[in-house]
């Protein structure tokens, strides 16, 4: 994932994937593009029913003294259960991040391209993440990744931790002894999307922009 996901859907999609969220068009941070430090919509659940929130994308986890120049967009679900500090950060705090499509970047004939990555029958993809609360930096999340068992396409590195409806459930669930099994089985499980593939085509630098001005 190279730093964009895209969620671009009318709160009533929203409010059907996720019953009792109750969103309103105003309380979306936007809709369209994200980037690393944009403030993105990231569901909770509680007894009365799911929650958004908006955050900024980028873990600054409440360990640290000072927020890092470079928060994290994402981390590898792979050993996360027994990682230091981020392993407390996934038992207590989990979320979802809803979206549409998200960017990989691809490097072919050394020339980087940009691919972007929906649902094969258009519906909304749901990513599992981690969220915490910093003094300064305030609320923030990562989204979660996963090696793909083979490459989809071009693709061959970790590609975001898609969860369907009763995954999702499981993923807010409250826990009170922690199942590590269940979770590793969960973020090692393939996903239950179907991905379309769809190549951006960068618009040329304007030659006027690229000449050197002494």
């Amino acid at each position: 994932m190279c730093g964009c996901y895209e969620l671009k859907a009318k709160t009533r999609a929203l409010n059907r994937r996720f019953p009792q969220l109750k969103l309103a068009q105003s309380s979306l941070p936007r809709n369209g593009e994200f980037h690393p430090t944009d403030q993105v919509l990231m569901i909770t659940r509680s007894q009365s029913g799911f929650i958004g929130h908006s955050v900024r994308w980028g873990l600054v986890g409440n360990f640290l003294n000072r927020p890092p120049l470079n928060p994290l967009l994402t981390l590898p679900s792979e050993g996360l259960v027994s990682t230091p500090f981020y392993s407390k950060i996934l038992k207590r705090n989990r979320c979802l991040i809803p979206a549409t499509a998200f960017h990989e970047c691809l490097l072919p004939n050394r020339k980087k391209q940009r691919v972007r990555m929906s649902a094969a029958n258009g519906e909304l993809l749901v990513f599992a993440g981690i969220f915490d609360h910093h003094p300064q930096a305030g609320t923030t999340c990562a989204i979660l990744t996963a090696a793909t068992a083979a490459s989809v396409g071009p693709i061959k590195h970790a590609l975001p931790v898609m969860l369907n409806h009763e995954q999702s459930s499981f993923w807010l669930g409250e826990h009170a002894d922690f199942p590590e099994a269940d979770f590793v089985a969960l973020l090692q499980a393939p996903s239950a999307y179907a991905l379309t593939m769809e190549t951006i085509v960068e618009a040329e630098p304007s030659p006027q922009l690229s000449l050197a001005f002494a």
